[in-house]
């Protein structure tokens, strides 16, 4: 029997996948190096042309393809890819070395790529890092044209198949199917690529950034991708297997138990409503928000469209976008967040030495007004669906909301004054990020519609600690009493001044704090579609009376430990039943 092996890399999409290794390789272009003489340099220039146009073309019936089957904003990136295929610069160079070196078209323009994704390569920057699979995904496409060789298909991936490659480019990434790719693990990647992207909205399992991958596994054998733990193991011990069944077991049962909350109110048992919404990154997922019963998108996350283009999205396509995602959930509402560009997401080429507390989110639109002033146009242009809100990112302080309305304000009477309609009661909302935030919003309730309650990053500042930092973030702790204080305050305020308040990221779709969020008043929780059914069935065994109580108990507690332990206790004691979901 195969020895088991045990592969560490970086959870992207979570889930369990099984099944059979595909060793996807699309194969190295081998370059040749050919003299051309004087005479057909013009010729060889000219069928470096064809393969431009050519390329185009592929990529053009790879994005409607896109379109049709995953939505437009997911196929944006192809728009980039076309971009730098006719970037003229490139294109010149290419030309012009053509002339000066008389060698065939492949090997110059091979020289040019390599040496730009090279560049690319070495940056200290790990979103540009992960750019270069883009560069060669255009690179090789016109490559292979040139030297007349068919391209590989990822379409053609079995069923059952566990996809294992060195890296997925991203026009490959686009064409993944679900139904044949069970699980995907490369040896490169990270959270911000394509392949990562895709298999979070398709619902794959995947890990990337695993080293040595190809040098370990061979074609057909047998692979569990466990995207929940980050882990790749191949030829599982039958201990291993029986551990999995039981856990996709467990998983199969608690999903038919949980299937028909998909269609129940999300209520407690003494009937108070709270709205349970969907976070999304791009259009196509307002599927799954609707299949497992989310009230509206609580956060739609608008980044993705600027990092697809590589650039900044126009204003019709924004427009194009939020439009289409507001007609798809009407009449349930759709938050749309402005982007929080910076930190993880990188905004352009500047570089910073510690960009979590730097530059990014709406300190960047701020900056950069008439960027900030297209998406506020593209928004309201959308809000005639009148199911529309706006949501500004990481504020810290007074002085931004005043700025972001301000710029708001103006957005609006331009829109007014070239009689374009929108939602003129459009509701603008605020995301309560920071510690400085969460103490200010006795003062900042006034200047907004609701307050979103970002418990990630709300979690990350309150500690001083970075989650992605392997040294420190096991000191990274939601349940933390200087956390729930601070959410139990900004709740308090939100109410105090007659708005609504919700609360988003990983907190808003553990069940264990649940009684906490009810006792302290939550009126909104927002998360991955699929934690939805969850956190119905969960608090439809909750009563308003007894999770008041439990709250005020958690504000006493010194530890995280502590307030685990006793939520744990207080579930038991007080609602019998839900154990099994913690």
């Amino acid at each position: 029997m195969a020895r088991e092996k045990i592969l560490k890399g970086i959870a992207v999409s979570h889930g369990i996948g099984r099944g059979k290794a595909y060793i996807y390789e699309p194969g190295e272009v081998e370059i040749l190096q050919t003299p051309i003489l004087p005479i057909y340099l013009e010729k060889e220039i000219a069928r470096f042309e064809e393969a431009i146009e050519k390329t185009q073309k592929e990529l053009n019936n790879i994005k409607k393809r896109i379109n049709q089957e995953i939505g437009e904003d997911f196929a944006q990136f192809l728009d980039a890819q076309v971009m730098m295929l006719n970037d003229k610069e490139i294109i010149e160079r290419v030309k012009k070395e053509i002339l000066k070196q008389k060698m065939n078209a492949g090997y110059i323009y091979n020289q040019v790529i390599k040496e730009y994704a090279q560049r690319l390569g070495a940056s200290k920057n790990q979103y540009f890092r992960e750019r270069v699979a883009d560069i060669w995904d255009v690179g090789i496409r016109v490559l292979r044209n040139l030297f007349g060789l068919t391209h590989a298909s990822i379409v053609e991936v079995p069923e059952g198949s566990i996809l294992i490659a060195r890296d997925i480019s991203p026009s490959d990434a686009a064409l993944i199917d679900p139904k044949n790719i069970k699980g995907i693990a490369t040896e490169v990647g990270g959270r911000t690529t394509h392949t990562a992207i895709t298999a979070r909205a398709l619902q794959i399992p995947a890990v990337l950034g695993v080293k040595r991958l190809l040098s370990c596994i061979e074609d057909d054998e047998k692979i569990i991708i466990d995207g929940d733990r980050g882990i790749v193991i191949k030829n599982p011990s039958p201990g291993r297997i029986r551990f999995y069944d039981e856990v996709q077991k467990k998983k199969l049962k608690l999903s038919k138990a949980l299937s028909p909350y998909c269609e129940l109110p999300s209520q407690t048992r003494d009937g108070k409503y709270i709205d349970i919404s969907a976070n999304i990154e791009f259009y196509a997922e307002y599927n799954y928000a609707k299949k497992y019963g989310a009230a509206g998108i609580g956060l739609f996350r608008t980044e993705f469209l600027y990092l697809a283009r590589r650039g900044n999205p126009a204003e019709e396509e924004q427009f194009r976008v939020y439009n289409a995602l507001a007609k798809s959930m009407k009449p349930q509402p759709v938050i749309i967040r402005t982007f929080d560009l910076g930190g993880d997401k990188i905004f352009s080429d500047y570089q910073e030495a510690n960009p979590f507390l730097g530059w990014r989110a709406i300190r960047v639109c701020l900056d950069k007004p008439e960027f900030f002033k297209t998406q506020l146009r593209a928004i309201l242009r959308a809000s005639v669906n009148h199911n529309i809100k706006i949501m500004y990112p990481m504020i810290a302080t007074y002085e931004e909301i005043k700025r972001a309305n301000l710029i708001f304000e103006q957005v609006r009477k331009d829109l007014i004054k070239q009689k374009i309609d929108f939602d003129h009661q459009i509701q603008v909302g605020i995301m309560i990020e920071t510690p400085s935030a969460a103490l200010l919003s006795p003062q900042l309730v006034s200047q907004v519609d609701f307050f979103s309650i970002g418990s990630n990053d709300l979690t990350q500042y309150t500690l001083a600690v970075d989650r992605g930092n392997e040294k420190v973030n096991r000191l990274f702790d939601h349940y933390h009493p200087a956390v729930l204080r601070l959410i139990n305050n900004v709740i308090h305020a939100g109410h105090e001044g007659h708005i609504w308040v919700g609360l988003c990221g990983e907190l808003a779709s553990d069940p264990l704090i649940l009684p906490f969020l009810v006792g302290a008043g939550i009126d909104e929780l927002s998360m991955a579609p699929m934690a939805i059914p969850k956190i119905k069935m969960v608090l439809r065994s909750l009563t308003v009376s007894k999770c008041e109580k439990i709250a005020h108990e958690v504000l006493k507690f010194r530890t995280a430990l502590e307030v685990k332990k006793f939520l744990r206790r207080a579930i038991h004691k007080n609602f019998p039943g839900i154990e099994e979901v913690l």
